[in-house]
């Protein structure tokens, strides 16, 4: 028998060292933060810093039965984009693809050579990075992206910003982790479909 497929599968694109897998935790808890089930799990290549990295992470209403690995994805996050090309890798008719891009949707969408039946969202995740956390590190940017190009449905901006206190909280400065906040909300305005 086959599980039931009432949860959404997204896919994390980044290097070593991004915090993609860091992403699809606070992901993960932002879906529990509104009572819903999630899984996060990483898939690491060579492991050193830079190399590419792969994070995924599902959220459903109700509990998940399966653990495989993720190769049909809902949604397509790219945090590093030197690794855009590997969005489309995939990912589901009516899928949406958000991506850390300098490039204008339209370019990229073109450069990607997209269906139209893929939506593309773009942001300058790591220009937000910069600006507002001091590094170029746009994983939080890019689930406040994210949450903007699912129109909240998948997880709520509050509840991804419970989430990120909860999982940066630990690790990091109350400073360091404001300023991941200031990301995420500063991502969730700019990031244009395309």
């Amino acid at each position: 028998m086959m599980p039931k497929k009432d949860f959404v599968e997204i896919r994390m694109h980044g290097r070593g060292g991004q915090g993609a897998w860091t992403a699809s935790i606070i992901l993960a808890q932002a879906a529990l933060v509104e009572g819903k089930y999630s899984q996060s799990f990483p898939e690491f290549g060579p492991e050193r810093s830079g190399a590419p990295v792969t994070a995924y992470a599902r959220i459903g209403p109700s509990p998940i039965d399966i653990h495989a690995g993720i190769t049909n994805p809902d949604y397509v996050i790219v945090i590093d984009p030197t690794l855009v090309h590997m969005a489309t890798v995939g990912v589901k008719e009516n899928g949406k693809i958000i991506a850390a891009s300098a490039k204008s949707p339209e370019e990229l969408r073109r450069a990607l050579n997209l269906s139209d039946s893929i939506e593309l969202w773009v942001v300058d995740g790591v220009r937000i990075a910069i600006e507002t956390i001091g590094i170029a590190i746009a994983n939080t940017a890019m689930l406040g992206a994210f949450v903007r190009a699912t129109d909240g449905k998948v997880v709520s901006l509050d509840a991804l910003i419970k989430a990120t206190r909860n999982v940066l909280g630990p690790r990091l400065s109350e400073e360091a982790v404001n300023k991941n906040i200031q990301a995420i909300k500063r991502a969730y305005e700019e990031v244009k479909k395309g």
